[in-house]
């Protein structure tokens, strides 16, 4: 038996020091980098992606909240489209026309998988709710209201 850090997840969590064969470490975890030996040199290198990775993870976590203000800042939006005498959007309003919008805003772009319509595409005037979802489990309840260019 040797130990070994993981560095893939298949494995278990990343960082973890486990037990294997010497067989099976040598033929196939550390040749696809899926582990490394349990060493003093390996551990620091370890340590040091990690002390990486939280700091980016906090970075992103921080841009995140930026644009999260920035979003509630926006509701309500106005937007002008053409529509028909009885209230009917010539063109409906798409998560792609949604995606268009913030990243003329905001200047920043949001997926389109974050994005979400509960009552499909937009097709008439007045106030509609979408929800964004930024955080995986906070979703931002955002309004907007379609008015008619005449």
């Amino acid at each position: 038996m040797v130990k070994i850090i993981i560095l893939k997840k298949e494995l278990g969590k990343i960082g973890n020091i486990i037990n294997v064969s010497k067989g099976y470490a040598r033929n196939y975890l550390i040749p696809y980098s899926k582990a490394l030996y349990f060493n003093k040199y390996n551990i620091n290198k370890i340590n040091k992606k990690k002390i990486l990775f939280l700091k980016i993870k906090k970075k992103n976590k921080n841009k995140l909240n930026f644009i999260y203000k920035k979003i509630i800042l926006l509701s309500p939006m106005k937007l002008y489209y053409r529509c028909s005498k009885k209230g009917k959007l010539f063109d409906s309003l798409k998560i792609f026309d949604i995606c268009k919008i913030f990243l003329k805003k905001l200047k920043f772009k949001i997926s389109k998988k974050n994005i979400f319509l509960p009552n499909g595409s937009i097709k008439y005037i007045g106030k509609h709710i979408i929800y964004i979802n930024l955080f995986k489990k906070k979703k931002i309840k955002f309004i907007i209201n379609i008015i008619s260019i005449k």
